[in-house]
């Protein structure tokens, strides 16, 4: 069980360089999401150059990604392995993040992390899987940015990261990471079956606002402009969408025996190719991002197909491609995010990236 251990704030932060805006006054930002990265060798496909192409195309998409954003930080996006699989061992664990952060570490990168459902799946029947055991080997990675958490909070890698101006020590954004948590458990910490996809709990989102309350005081009384990373969506993306009982003509997704028609004007860019997947119910997150008034956007995960941005109560609400191959999804890619020094707004866009191999994966 994900639980803290905020000490670590001031453990890794002192070795830890502070992100700054270029000289331009940008600050460039790869979002890379579900992954999914295991080690070929645990594949039993029968044809073992399958997962082996499955690697090397997610490999590739991380490069080519990093390559074509040139960015100041990389965030992995959750569901940066696929922590299911029974196969896992701790060596496979190590061998996974290491393969996954390489062209990362290779270049020098700052690297954030925040986590999905699927991370730390498996931890029941292999507690070496938990997320605090990722974050350890993460931090073993001299640029990375983060911690467990920042407060004594639920859940692990619930922190934030200040942009400091180009030319001073002042906090012009801030980049909150928060742990989504991952299915529905009870008070044995075992997920209840069929119960549906965890949410941000309550002690996770006072920490934001006291937290964002100190940046506002610290900046004369103005919210200081942040985005946001986390894997799972909140609840209020299905806001957007009207649901249909059974087929209908224009419908894109289906979800409980309806289909999803997004209403109209709701996306103001990219595809709705699948229905979103949040909590069922839990709808407090958002509210305190409204309330607290320093949220610019916020980007999700999880739908690896959806790319859309859209805008609720002035928030935009930005989904990323998945970028790994040992999982669905028709097309892979990450997502370019770049803020501005003086300014509260911000540019991004979808990347796509190229197959290099023919095999049918």
């Amino acid at each position: 069980m994900a639980t803290g251990y905020p000490t670590s704030l001031s453990y890794f932060r002192s070795r830890q360089k502070p992100l700054r805006f270029r000289d331009d006054g940008t600050f460039r930002i790869l979002h890379l999401s579900d992954i999914h990265e295991v080690s070929p060798e645990m594949d039993d496909d029968e044809n073992p150059e399958i997962p082996k192409a499955c690697s090397a195309e997610t490999v590739n998409v991380i490069e080519q990604c990093i390559e074509r954003t040139q960015p100041d930080l990389v965030v992995f996006g959750g569901d940066n392995i696929s922590g299911y699989w029974e196969e896992y061992t701790y060596d496979y664990l190590v061998e996974t993040i290491n393969k996954i952060t390489e062209p990362v570490r290779r270049r020098g990168i700052p690297l954030a992390v925040v986590f999905g459902n699927h991370d730390s799946e498996g931890e029941e029947k292999r507690p070496f899987i938990r997320r605090e055991n990722h974050i350890n080997l993460y931090a073993e990675y001299e640029n990375f940015r983060g911690c467990y958490n920042e407060e004594d909070v639920f859940g692990c890698g619930n922190y934030s990261l200040p942009v400091l101006a180009h030319d001073s020590e002042k906090t012009v954004w801030n980049i909150w990471c928060i742990d989504s948590n991952d299915y529905i458990r009870d008070e044995n910490h075992q997920v209840i079956h069929g119960a549906g996809y965890a949410y941000v709990h309550d002690d996770q989102i006072a920490w934001y606002e006291r937290k964002a309350a100190k940046l506002r005081e610290e900046n004369g009384g103005i919210p200081v402009p942040a985005i946001l990373f986390q894997h799972i969506p909140v609840h209020q993306e299905l806001d957007l969408f009207d649901f249909i009982e059974g087929e209908t003509e224009g419908g894109r997704m289906n979800k409980n025996g309806c289909t999803l028609v997004p209403k109209e004007g709701a996306i103001l860019e990219g595809l709705a190719r699948e229905a979103p997947c949040p909590p069922e119910e839990n709808r407090k997150q958002f509210e305190s991002w409204k309330k607290t008034g320093d949220i610019v956007a916020a980007f999700f995960g999880h739908d690896h197909i959806n790319t859309f941005i859209a805008e609720l109560d002035g928030i935009k609400l930005i989904q990323t491609i998945g970028a790994g191959y040992h999982t669905y999804g028709n097309e892979r890619g990450g997502r370019l995010i770049v803020l501005h020094e003086n300014s509260r707004d911000f540019d991004t866009e979808t990347l796509i990236v190229e197959r290099i191999t023919d095999l049918d994966i």
